[in-house]
């Protein structure tokens, strides 16, 4: 075994001792949707010139608070109290509702959220071979953008920053793309640079800025570009403009204003959006245009899945499927071009994976977020326990290499 591997494993054996759990031996272990937390001023040192002096940044507040700035505007969706609770992954109740009180931006986040050094420190402690980096701040901004052009200019500018954060790491902390739909060809380009720079695929959120659903087809030029350069397309939860968010059905329960007594509910219904948006790849049939497309299903769960499947079969070959032009059943498009990342602590993950297919399922931390626990190392060892050798292996770590061609 090489040298690096046997030092992955011992470490792995070393967490899982100081964990209490029973460890499992595998080739490898990866983290398929880990964040950072971008610096208040990336936006002002890496924009272009033209959009410069509209910079999204973090600045302080009279108050003391911090809030986000987008177009020279306070942010209305992205609040002090959610910037403070940034990086709160491990804190108790009260720590937390400290320092979203306080709202300041990453004052309270561990360093590994935000220094490449103590983030492959981490990996080395929990025994993670890779991990691939999402944003914090941009899951939330794009819901504000005033622009396409204005938003494709922020996420390249975030791309350039997050490949230099990356690139001392020996290709261990791995950067993907964050890209916008409002100009699907320009998005094209941008993935084209961003895979040159390194990136090893794209994310999108779960809307669009023209409200044009994801699968249609005005955006293939970014689905032809995945498909050339053999690189994974992400869909990640993230905050939905208030025109186009899911939390309309109910007054009282609309992101902001209803966090503060709906945040259960609220939390709840947040994987609802991406299930949206990837339905709309079998309504507009682009599995069928671009057959190598590499499609990946982030921070919803993975135990709906089973149901979905059940139920897009049932209505592409009942009485409806007239009105869905598929070659096949949508669970076929599944099984061979999409992938699903799942938490660590779900219970009902191993008779869906039976179901659905071991080579279909990645795992992930989402550090250093408040919303999940930092116990992940010992709920991923336990998931393990219920799961064939084989399918163990390929949910730790081999599906994900495989998908993101490592090595």
């Amino acid at each position: 075994m090489p040298a690096g591997r046997t030092c992955q494993r011992r470490a792995r054996l070393a967490a899982g001792r100081r964990r209490g759990v029973t460890t499992i031996a595998v080739e490898i272990v990866i983290d398929a949707d880990g964040h950072v937390l971008e610096p208040p001023d990336l936006w002002e040192r890496y924009l272009e010139p033209a959009y410069r002096a509209r910079a999204i940044r973090v600045r302080r507040g009279g108050d003391g608070r911090d809030f986000l700035e987008v177009d020279g505007r306070p942010a209305r969706l992205t609040t002090p109290e959610m910037l403070g609770g940034l990086g709160g992954m491990g804190k108790s109740l009260e720590e937390l509702a400290t320092a979203c009180l306080a709202g300041r931006y990453a004052e309270s986040a561990p360093p590994a959220a935000t220094d490449p050094a103590a983030r492959l420190a981490l990996l080395d402690h929990d025994g993670i071979a890779r991990a691939l980096l999402y944003p914090s701040l941009g899951l939330q901004w794009e819901a504000e953008a005033p622009d396409p052009g204005y938003a494709l200019a922020h996420t390249r500018a975030y791309n350039r920053w997050i490949e230099e954060f990356s690139a001392g790491s020996g290709g261990r902390l791995v950067p993907i793309a964050h890209l916008s739909l409002g100009d699907p060809a320009a998005a094209a380009r941008e993935l084209r640079r961003a895979v040159r720079a390194g990136a090893r695929g794209g994310f999108l959120l779960p809307f669009t800025l023209s409200g044009l659903p994801h699968g249609h087809p005005a955006h293939d030029p970014l689905w032809a570009a995945a498909e050339e350069l053999d690189v994974p397309i992400a869909i990640h939860t993230g905050v939905d403009p208030t025109a186009r968010d899911l939390h309309r059905r109910f007054d009282g329960l609309t992101w902001p204003e209803g966090v503060v007594q709906g945040i259960w509910y609220l939390s709840l219904m947040f994987a609802q959006a991406v299930q949206q948006a990837f339905s709309t790849f079998f309504l507009y049939a682009t599995f069928d245009r671009f057959p190598r497309l590499k499609l990946v299903v982030l921070e919803s769960g993975a135990g709906w899945l089973a149901y979905w499947l059940d139920r897009m079969d049932a209505f592409a070959t009942g009485p409806l499927r007239v009105t869905l032009p598929l070659r096949e059943r949508p669970s076929a498009y599944v099984r061979r071009q999409c992938w699903i990342s799942a938490d660590p602590d779900e219970r009902t993950l191993p008779p869906v994976i039976e179901q659905v297919g071991d080579d279909r399922f990645l795992w992930a931390t989402d550090y250093p977020h408040s919303d999940h626990g930092a116990g992940y190392m010992a709920e991923l060892h336990e998931l393990g326990e219920r799961l064939p050798a084989a399918s163990r292996r390929r949910l730790f770590g081999e599906n994900a290499a495989r998908l993101y061609g490592f090595d």
